[in-house]
């Protein structure tokens, strides 16, 4: 730098500016007009952090129940409809099952309705011959049906077992005293009338009270046409 170029600084050219009085002491102001201060920076108390964090667990908590809340009520909803369609195959099933059962009950009684009209006879048949065979008072019983409906009762033949020919000897007084207009009647054997049978000549014709006959015609009745 050249000699020429120096300045001398004089007193009067030097001024001293006092700082305002309203300026705190330690300020960043300086007299050259420019703001040195650092950018303020607020620190949220420890007590402010933990209202947060505890809004934030009470939000966290409502989302939780709710989420469980939806997810039960789901639940029971869809067991509901679950139930409901099972329950509602399950009568179906019954339902059928139950058709089913009938269609064949149906099928059962229509191809075995002959056998089962067998079946009823032979055991009819069956019964029928242990009763004569045991009770001597079938043969009373059965006289008693055939001659209730014979209007002329006089001069009557009464043909029987021999067995039910000597029961009927011994009741034959009481018997008839049941009847009235029974004249000049006359019991006789015939092996050829099984126990329990009759053929009753009157009058007007023949009466045939034969168990065996009356089975028969039962039998006849009872037996499906086409059936062997």
């Amino acid at each position: 730098m050249k000699s020429s170029d120096r300045r001398v600084i004089k007193s009067d050219d030097v001024k001293f500016l006092r700082a305002p009085k309203n300026m705190p002491s330690g300020s960043n102001h300086s007299t050259d007009g420019v703001n040195h201060s650092q950018p303020s920076i607020r620190v949220r108390k420890a007590s402010d952090l933990d209202r947060m964090k505890e809004t934030y667990e009470k939000k966290v908590q409502l989302a939780e129940q709710k989420a469980y809340d939806r997810g039960l009520s789901d639940g029971i909803r869809q067991g509901m409809e679950l139930q409901k369609s099972e329950a509602i195959k399950t009568l179906q099933a019954m339902t059928g099952i139950v058709t089913d059962v009938s269609e064949l009950k149906k099928n059962i009684l229509e191809h075995a309705e002959e056998q089962i009209i067998q079946l009823s006879l032979a055991i009819a048949e069956k019964v029928i011959h242990h009763e004569v065979t045991t009770n001597r008072e079938v043969i009373q019983n059965v006289l008693k049906e055939a001659i209730k409906n014979i209007v002329d009762r006089e001069n009557m033949k009464i043909r029987v077992h021999p067995q039910d020919f000597r029961y009927m000897m011994e009741i034959k007084s009481d018997f008839l005293q049941k009847f009235d207009g029974i004249r000049n009647i006359v019991f006789e054997e015939d092996e050829a009338v099984l126990r329990g049978g009759a053929i009753i000549e009157t009058l007007f014709g023949e009466v045939d009270a034969r168990l065996d006959q009356q089975y028969n015609e039962i039998k006849t009745l009872m037996t499906l046409p086409g059936s062997n």
